[in-house]
């Protein structure tokens, strides 16, 4: 696969073209081709027994000499590649430049970080990475051969305390970096220490489930929040008094009130025209705007942003692209909702509200009670 698309670009830069002649010449050309070792692509045998190829446009026309002198008529049917795109557009001197210029400017960027491609981040979000590899040197952008990535991730885990590893390998012109976040090791409980469990709400004991340390309540105890359930002081006959960590899970009979409150009235947006436009070009790290439209400057606009990166297929996004900004102006009208809306959007709220609830918390009922007031 390799050798041909070589194979085909050598064809672009020199210059192709398809040669093709009669049925009659056919074994006479192919004999040709043969003496002479001609290499050619794309080989056709038409309906009327014609045959046709392609080749380099200097080997076509040698052939087409020879063809010549053997009274073999040898037609060259299309010209491909860059001569003749030159050769037609010679009279102008600005294609030309710009081609010379596009050319310069994709060897240059050869030197430079098209793409960076990160993995391992988790808690991280990879724009968080991008800003810590910025401020160590690596960026879209940056200059290959200043880039030794020893001594680029040595930078990183001196100067983040949320990377404990890293990794930047180059490729080309695409860096990719693996890390591995800083773990936080969860603060551990001190199991030694004696310690009582209380009660975190009010409510009426339903279950106790006494693991370590002495029980003070009882099923159908009424208790307050803040109150002893599980002391871990015991009393013991042989030893007197003597401390522990208590545990254990007491589940008690609670309520909790929930208020919603649905506005009758509230404010929509409503979008209009003309929408604010930016449209910036940028080159690795360089921009520059070359679109603004005119629009009211003081209205309510929601923005969207888009970054549009141009690439070739099978290879690596290019560092050229565009961003687009647009502004949608819009107006808040107000306006008003059915007293039967508003309830439904409160019951729909209070769901919400419930499931947000601790997987500890088993719903035995509940009492609901709605009041319609001029505004919610």
């Amino acid at each position: 696969m390799k050798k041909k698309k070589d194979k085909n670009l050598t064809l672009f830069l020199f210059g192709s073209s398809r040669v093709w002649t009669a049925a009659q010449n056919r074994t006479a050309l192919l004999n040709i081709c043969l003496q002479e070792d001609v290499s050619y692509t794309a080989f056709q045998i038409g309906e009327d027994g014609s045959v046709s190829f392609e080749t380099s446009l200097r080997t076509a026309k040698r052939l087409r000499r020879i063809a010549r002198e053997q009274g073999i008529e040898l037609i060259l049917l299309e010209k491909r590649g860059m001569p003749p795109l030159l050769w037609r557009y010679r009279r102008r001197a600005g294609l030309f430049a710009g081609a010379l210029l596009s050319l310069f400017l994709l060897l240059l960027s050869q030197r430079f970080v098209w793409d960076i491609r990160i993995t391992g981040n988790e808690t991280m979000l990879e724009s968080e990475v991008r800003e810590e590899l910025r401020a160590c040197g690596l960026f879209v952008g940056s200059y290959i051969p200043d880039i030794h990535s020893s001594e680029l991730e040595n930078r990183v885990l001196l100067a983040s305390e949320r990377i404990s590893w890293i990794s930047v390998y180059l490729d080309g012109t695409v860096a990719t970096v693996q890390i591995i976040e800083h773990v936080e090791a969860p603060p551990t409980e001190d199991l030694s220490r004696p310690a009582n469990l209380i009660a975190k709400a009010d409510g009426q004991i339903e279950q106790v489930e006494l693991y370590r340390g002495n029980c003070v309540v009882k099923k159908g105890q009424a208790i307050k929040k803040g109150e002893l359930l599980v002391s871990g002081l015991y009393d013991s006959q042989v030893n007197g008094f003597r401390f522990t960590r208590a545990a254990g899970r007491v589940l008690a009979r609670t309520e909790r009130t929930f208020r919603i409150e649905i506005p009758l009235f509230y404010e929509e947006k409503v979008y209009s025209e003309p929408k604010y436009e930016e449209i910036t070009l940028k080159f690795f790290d360089f921009s520059l705007n070359v679109y603004k439209s005119t629009g009211n400057r003081d209205a309510l606009y929601d923005i969207i942003r888009e970054e549009k990166n141009w690439d070739v297929v099978g290879s690596a996004p290019l560092p050229v692209g565009l961003s687009v900004l647009r502004g949608i102006p819009y107006t808040l009208e107000r306006r008003e909702r059915s007293s039967e809306i508003a309830l439904e959007l409160a019951y729909a709220e209070l769901e919400r509200s419930l499931a947000a609830l601790s997987d500890d918390v088993q719903l035995i009922g509940k009492s609901i009670q709605t009041t319609l007031t001029d505004s919610a």
